[in-house]
């Protein structure tokens, strides 16, 4: 494949950071819409009861780990299109995408029978009825999550994210008018659901961005420069895919699983332990919008970067990526001038007592700390995701999140019952721990090695012969 110049997916130069800015913005008001709707369910639950508050903290993790999982993996369809972007190959992008569409549609042989029979197993207790509503509704439509994930990258991998936006904030004002409904009713027409009813109004937020994604896609206008007509299954490019995405897709599930035992252990713990931990986990969900917005955008670029031979470039790309997430940092340290009571108005039903206002704020400095460091580990799996160094993603974020992780949680805090504060320092300690980890792969650059899109579309014209 002939190499062609570095070019900028927008008017600003390749790899600055204006250009990563420019295209991370969408990205991050359709991530701060989307986990927007995670927040408001849980403020409005923790309106309801803290029962319900605490269920959704539980199951609402479990379900992402495999919600999220799945969307990792279809969101691959990102890396293929900014690859195919970048080397000038238009028409190579729209069979692409059909394969990540056809996994989510196949995803429904895996979630069903979870939503059906696995919240039994792993919510095995009587007492917990919420926690297996909230997570078997969230399953059943997790399909149309998935979809709305492989949809996403045929924009994003092209730098034109301004359709997600205005979608994620449709969905957004869905979910925050469905829960009001759902929760709490409305006599005597809808009546009263609670926990069952926030599952339902954050999945009709997903399934109307999934099922108007799918329709922009199908314009005549992308047909003919795209192909995005093609959509047989292609078995050998079907495959290829899923090996390239299904390691970063398991590792994400083994991480929110792991998390999700996190939590686990500090419900058993005590009634502060498993209350501050889910209003820290609550913000890191809303904050988590800016380092997933980042972290595609430099995906996005990369890609770009590397379907045009132009690797020296990436180093650029990072420096802007890090710079973005220190002043984000910054930001967030502002807000702990602000007096941690002000926390609990938002959590009425959590119940702490004064006493633990100040363990509070230091359990909330350490999840400061994660996504500070969390934000510097993404933005380098964007490039290595972008290279298609996903095993590695694959081994070392699974080893790390139960090595530094859930081992020293278990054996230093449920076993010897200490401190929620301990708990957190060793959360932080494990986002940088991992962090530095991400940073040595990337220093070594074996990911320059690898040839992700030769295969690709060698697959594709033998399957559409010709395509280009």
């Amino acid at each position: 494949m002939e190499t062609t110049e570095p070019s900028s997916l927008t008017e600003h130069p390749p790899g600055s950071i204006k250009e990563l800015w420019s295209i991370s913005l969408p990205l991050m008001l359709s991530h701060l819409a989307a986990y927007f709707m995670i927040f408001v369910d849980r403020i409005f639950l923790a309106s309801y009861s803290a029962a319900s508050f605490h269920s959704a903290v539980s199951a609402g993790t479990w379900a992402w780990a495999f919600m999220g999982g799945f969307g990792m993996l279809s969101s691959m369809s990102e890396v293929f299109v900014a690859q195919f972007n970048g080397a000038k190959r238009p028409k190579l992008i729209g069979p692409s995408i059909w394969q990540m569409i056809w996994i989510s549609l196949l995803s429904v042989l895996f979630f069903w029978p979870i939503a059906l029979y696995g919240s039994n197993w792993i919510f095995p207790m009587a007492t917990q009825v919420e926690q297996r509503q909230y997570f078997s509704y969230l399953l059943v439509f997790a399909p149309f999550y998935v979809l709305m994930t492989a949809l996403s990258g045929f924009y994003i991998g092209r730098g034109k994210t301004a359709l997600l936006i205005y979608l994620a904030i449709l969905g957004n004002v869905l979910n925050i008018i469905f829960d009001a409904l759902f929760i709490f009713g409305l006599d005597p027409w809808i009546p009263e659901m609670g926990i069952k009813g926030a599952a339902i109004a954050t999945s009709l937020g997903y399934i109307v961005q999934a099922v108007l994604l799918f329709a922009f896609f199908m314009h005549p206008s992308y047909r003919n420069a795209f192909a995005t007509n093609n959509h047989s299954l292609n078995i050998p490019l079907f495959i290829r895919s899923c090996k390239v995405g299904l390691p970063q897709g398991v590792f994400y599930m083994l991480e929110i699983a792991g998390i999700a035992i996190f939590y686990e252990c500090m419900h058993r713990l005590s009634k502060d332990h498993i209350a501050i931990s889910g209003i820290c986990q609550t913000f890191l969900i809303l904050l988590s919008f800016f380092i997933e917005g980042v972290s595609r955008g430099v995906t996005a670029i990369s890609g770009n970067f590397i379907g045009s031979k132009y690797t020296q470039e990436i180093q650029q790309v990072l420096k802007s990526g890090v710079y973005l997430q220190c002043g984000f940092s910054l930001l967030i340290a502002l807000a702990f001038f602000a007096p941690t009571e002000s926390v609990l108005y938002l959590f009425p039903t959590t119940s702490l007592e004064p006493s633990a206002i100040g363990t509070l704020w230091f359990c909330l400095v350490c999840a400061f700390f994660y996504i500070s460091f969390e934000g510097i580990r993404w933005i380098v799996a964007g490039i290595l995701t972008a290279a298609g160094d996903t095993l590695f993603l694959l081994i070392a974020g699974s080893l790390n999140v139960w090595l530094l992780l859930i081992i020293p949680i278990y054996i230093l805090i449920e076993k010897n019952a200490l401190s929620v504060e301990m708990a957190w320092s060793i959360y932080a300690a494990y986002s940088l721990l991992s962090c530095l980890i991400y940073l040595r792969r990337y220093q070594k650059g074996s990911w320059k090695k690898i040839q992700l899109i030769q295969e690709e579309e060698n697959e594709i014209k033998a399957s559409t012969n010709p395509l280009s």
